[in-house]
């Protein structure tokens, strides 16, 4: 098969999907943080939700399906932010309705909300279940409250700890946290405490991102403006080491690059990126894949919300997804993976030679210690997955 001859479905296309939903509302922003996002306003939530929900009934007829059907099967929904727990658990329901009423649910099914710390009391969680929501993603970042004032987050602590208890009191038996390595002033010493913090909760599963310096976030300015040090390379080396050690001697197997998880508790919706699976994406910025187009959204507020009310489309950039393009997508998101890619697999699913595109795209990088070819199996090693960067450029 010719890169160019688009297959009549790959494989993976046929499974459910999942749909991911953007809340770009906060109620401050971290000084970390790229994402785009608005000041959370009260009387913007009925509408956003309405727009989304808009949004959502013209996608069946939206150009993203003309030629080929709509997907029929979803087992995965993910609300992701911004702040999604600035809304009302009403207004999350209200979308996960609108969702059920359109696609045959998918046993088991995977609803994850976002949640910050000191958004959402015990009352608010019991809702969220009653909405179909089982599973909980709070945003700790850290456990340290000078490192958070010195983030920006507008929780402390005690907070964090008092919502993880509500949610499990209120009977969510799939947590995860997410932990921010490497921030200016932190140290070894600090972030494992923070994460033996966490572990002493029980979580589920356990997020730790290495902070990445975000174009136009308010880090990349005060390290312009004061000069700040960002932390070491060397010692962001051994908080990743140190951090995947523990977590792992405590149970938490690391699955991907930068998440860890219990037997069986992995994050279902984010396995689809890494996966190559069709997802849809809704909201304010939001991406989606439709297994021929890649897709993402209008990124002003005004704008977004204007379009939706008219009926109009609120795509603004499309990217046709020839065999080729996937592939080298899903080599950048499947090395994600500890267990990495079965280049057999890949030349099967997408009608190419694929060991010989890695060799083309990586065989100057053979010896640097970065990754390893064993069985027809691409993975990363530890140092890959610290420079994971450098290998994933060769596929842009």
């Amino acid at each position: 098969m010719q890169a160019n001859a688009v297959p009549g479905k790959y494989p993976d296309d046929c499974g459910p999907i999942g749909v991911y939903v953007h809340i770009p509302f906060c109620l401050s922003r971290c000084d970390y943080c790229g994402f785009v996002s608005y000041p959370f306003e009260p009387a913007l939530e009925a509408h956003y939700v309405e727009a989304v929900i808009q949004e959502f009934h013209g996608l069946r007829k939206s150009l993203l399906f003309m030629g080929h059907s709509f997907p029929a099967d979803l087992d995965t929904v993910y609300f992701g932010g911004g702040t999604p727990s600035v809304f009302n658990p009403e207004s999350i329901e209200r979308i996960i309705d609108a969702i059920k009423r359109t696609f045959n649910f998918v046993h088991p099914m995977e609803i994850t909300v976002e949640v910050n710390p000191g958004t959402y009391l015990k009352n608010e969680f019991l809702k969220l279940q009653e909405a179909g929501v089982n599973r909980i993603s709070i945003g700790a970042q850290s456990l340290n409250n000078l490192e958070l004032r010195s983030m920006n987050r507008r929780h402390s602590a005690a907070d964090f700890i008092r919502t993880f208890i509500n949610a499990r009191k209120s009977g969510f038996q799939n947590i995860s946290v997410d932990l921010l390595a490497g921030y200016p002033g932190q140290t070894l010493s600090s972030i494992m405490n923070s994460l033996e913090e966490i572990i002493k909760l029980g979580p589920e599963h356990v997020s730790v991102y290495m902070l990445e310096i975000k174009s136009g976030s308010r880090i990349e300015n005060r390290i312009k403006r004061t000069q700040d040090e960002v932390v070491d390379d060397d010692l962001v080396a051994d908080m990743y080491e140190a951090i995947c050690e523990k977590l792992c001697s405590k149970g938490l197997e690391q699955y991907e690059i930068s998440n860890f998880s219990r037997i069986g508790m992995q994050s279902r919706h984010n396995l689809k990126y890494w996966t190559d699976q069709v997802f849809l994406g809704l909201g304010l910025a939001a991406h989606g894949m439709t297994g021929r187009t890649r897709y993402s959204n209008v990124v002003e507020l005004d704008r977004y919300l204007r379009s939706t009310l008219c009926k109009e489309s609120v795509v603004e950039s499309l990217i046709e997804m020839d065999p080729l393009t996937r592939f080298k997508d899903a080599m950048i998101m499947g090395l994600r993976l500890t267990k990495g890619v079965d280049l057999a697999l890949m030349s099967y699913q997408y009608g190419l030679d694929a060991s010989g595109i890695v060799k083309d795209s990586l065989g100057h990088l053979d010896g640097a210690g970065l990754f390893t070819i064993e069985d027809n199996t691409i993975k990363l090693t530890q140092k890959g997955r610290l420079l994971s960067n450098i290998i994933f450029s060769q596929f842009i």
